[in-house]
């Protein structure tokens, strides 16, 4: 840093998405989920939001579109946001593979991706 510059502080706000009607990439929002996300723009409208980047998925998308628009910014998406695959199968003890997954990452389930 030259000297006369200032450190810029910048505030980085990591958001879920909103209630939506499933897990499927393509699930949207459910109703509820529509009502939060105008809320959750009404509270971020006047942080100085400089860029918006989400998940590809539409749950995400549409969670974060309502901000977008007040603020007339282009939502970026990074599939690196995407959330990881434990299975495709209905797995009732999923808590307890999820937590197997981390102390084994080589593990993966049935249709699903390892850590």
């Amino acid at each position: 840093m030259n000297k006369g510059e200032s450190l810029v502080e910048k505030q980085i706000y990591l958001i879920r998405h909103c209630q939506a009607e499933g897990q499927d990439p393509d699930a949207p929002l459910t109703e509820k989920g529509k009502k939060d996300a105008e809320k959750l723009a009404d509270f971020l409208e006047d942080k100085g939001i400089e860029a918006i980047v989400s998940s590809p998925y539409l749950r995400a998308v549409q969670t974060a579109t309502p901000l977008a628009k007040r603020l007339s910014l282009e939502i970026q998406t990074d599939k690196r946001f995407s959330e990881r695959v434990l299975s495709t199968e209905d797995l009732p003890d999923w808590l307890d593979c999820l937590k197997r997954t981390f102390a084994d990452f080589d593990l993966k389930f049935s249709g699903g991706e390892s850590s």
